[in-house]
């Protein structure tokens, strides 16, 4: 037991680190978009291992911390199963939609990507990732995976609206700006007026 419990300590650590290491991490993306127009290598291998340090501490915390909040039963582990699928789904289609693996982590910025999962969501793989989370906190029943999926979010909010969002305004323009018109930032169930248009357009 106090085994169990030290490891959960020391995972909480290691998230609260990867999440303070967050903040000059987005100074130096925030740096190399006004200096290159993209990240640069070594930054982008560091927000690819944060977010999937991120992805697999939260899964292994909510697995280590199961019940905490309530005990798990069929109830929550079939919503937050399906949760958790529809998630991984939605980063699957965002990452098709982007076609190059560059453009995942920001190496390649030559297109405004607006096709696909992309007409629903501006942000659908972080929106991805989120669900994913949140899914295993509901289905294990782990309070510590539910704040952590929330510090998430927040951080990636706070990236997307003063890091991203800038930089593809600055880059892209008019465009930009008419897409943000068009598609909300994480996901909108009714299409909006431009994109039945051009559905019905063909």
């Amino acid at each position: 037991m106090a085994d169990a419990e030290n490891f959960k300590q020391g995972l909480a650590l290691l998230m609260i680190a990867n999440a303070v290491l967050t903040l000059p991490m987005a100074v130096l993306v925030k740096r190399d978009f006004l200096r290159l127009g993209h990240v640069s290598l070594p930054v982008a291998v560091w927000t690819g291992a944060a977010m999937h340090g991120h992805a697999i501490a939260t899964f292994v915390m909510a697995w280590s911390d199961s019940g905490s909040a309530y005990s798990p039963t069929l109830w929550s582990l079939v919503p937050g199963g399906l949760i958790f699928t529809f998630g991984a789904y939605i980063i699957y289609l965002g990452r098709k939609a982007y076609g190059d693996r560059k453009r995942v982590y920001g190496l390649k910025e030559n297109e405004l990507i607006e096709h696909g999962i992309y007409r629903r969501s501006r942000n659908p793989q972080y929106l991805g990732y989120w669900l994913m989370f949140v899914g295993a906190a509901s289905g294990s029943g782990s309070l510590l995976a539910f704040g952590f999926a929330l510090v998430f979010a927040l951080l990636v909010h706070g990236y997307i609206t003063i890091v991203e969002e800038p930089h593809l305004k600055r880059h892209f323009g008019a465009d930009y700006t008419l897409y943000c018109q068009r598609v909300a930032r994480y996901f909108r169930i009714d299409a909006s007026e431009d994109l039945k248009k051009e559905l019905a357009d063909g």
